[in-house]
């Protein structure tokens, strides 16, 4: 007689069934896991590597100042003197002296271009070929009705150590080289009235190249104005050589960043206006500059009348000995 098996119990089986894990649910956390890893790491290399937090990369035009930035006038321990006072009564009853303020520097800092050109729109504004601000500065100069100058970097006696920034004329340059780099520095800052010199205590104290330079600012109506960063400078014999409209810088307004100095500059400016006639600042875009210029233009139009530096040139030019 067959031996019967023994029937499994239909329980017993269904316990040993293994029960499938949840895989979708697994997945999901991490692909979560892995985004956190991610975006962690990447904090960490921007905060640590670069210093700047990521919440900052939104606003990364919020500070606009440029890195980079060409030094500004190298000043020594003695300032290169302003030229000699041309003896002429300024005046007649009811005419005020004239007085021209040049910000060198500009189209570097955004926000301190923009504060400079809200002052009073006799000032006149100097750009630098190629600054990363230039075309935003120039549009709200121009809207509001500022001149606007070429600030042409040149070479220092300091140069290498102290380079002028980009676009510079060079001693090095051949005759044609200079006069390509100078075109394309005109092109750059287009429709200015007249051109000064950015450093320079090198190239203008040269004659050929002085008078190369000035040919082509003659050729296309421009004025130059000698920043005078040095004593030897000779661009007052070529200008007049070429019959080239050429005006010089009394008075250094900021060399020394001070606001009781700045203050005092901005006098003896108008004390050099009155005793003949004109006269011409030269300013940088600092801070404290900005703020003793918002501070004194009031003042100063009460005893002298701010105009664009065209004025002035026209002036020097007329009186020259």
């Amino acid at each position: 007689m067959a031996k019967r098996r023994p029937v499994k119990s239909k329980k017993k089986s269904r316990r040993r069934k293994k029960k499938k894990p949840a895989v979708f649910p697994r997945i999901i956390a991490s692909l979560v896991i892995l985004v956190v890893l991610v975006v962690a790491a990447a904090w960490l290399v921007n905060f640590f590597l670069l210093r700047r937090p990521l919440w900052l990369h939104d606003r990364a035009q919020a500070p606009e100042k440029a890195s980079g930035r060409p030094a500004y006038e190298v000043f020594t321990a003695k300032v290169p003197p302003p030229p000699p006072v041309i003896q002429r009564p300024s005046a007649r009853i009811g005419h005020k002296a004239k007085v021209a303020i040049i910000i060198d520097d500009m189209g570097y800092d955004s926000d301190l271009g923009r504060r400079m050109v809200n002052l009073d729109k006799g000032i006149t504004i100097s750009m630098l070929p190629f600054a990363p601000f230039k075309r935003k500065i120039l549009v709200a100069a121009r809207e509001h009705g500022h001149e606007i100058m070429l600030h042409l970097p040149m070479e220092p006696m300091e140069y290498p150590s102290v380079k002028p920034g980009p676009g510079a004329l060079l001693s090095s340059m051949s005759p044609d080289d200079l006069i390509e780099q100078l075109q394309r520095d005109l092109a750059d800052v287009n429709g200015v009235a007249g051109v000064n010199n950015h450093m320079g205590s090198r190239l203008t104290s040269m004659d050929a190249q002085m008078r190369q330079i000035f040919s082509i600012l003659k050729k296309r109506g421009l004025f130059f104005i000698d920043s005078r960063t040095t004593a030897d400078t000779v661009c007052r014999p070529s200008a007049q050589l070429l019959k080239l409209p050429f005006a010089q810088r009394d008075v250094f307004i900021d060399h020394v960043d001070d606001s009781m100095f700045i203050r005092n500059q901005l006098k003896l400016l108008v004390k050099r206006a009155k005793r003949q006639g004109y006269a011409i600042g030269i300013a940088h875009p600092h801070p404290k500059t900005c703020e003793v210029l918002e501070e004194m233009i009031p003042k100063l139009k009460a005893e002298v009348d701010l105009v664009p530096a065209s004025r002035v040139v026209a002036l020097a030019s007329a009186h020259q000995p």
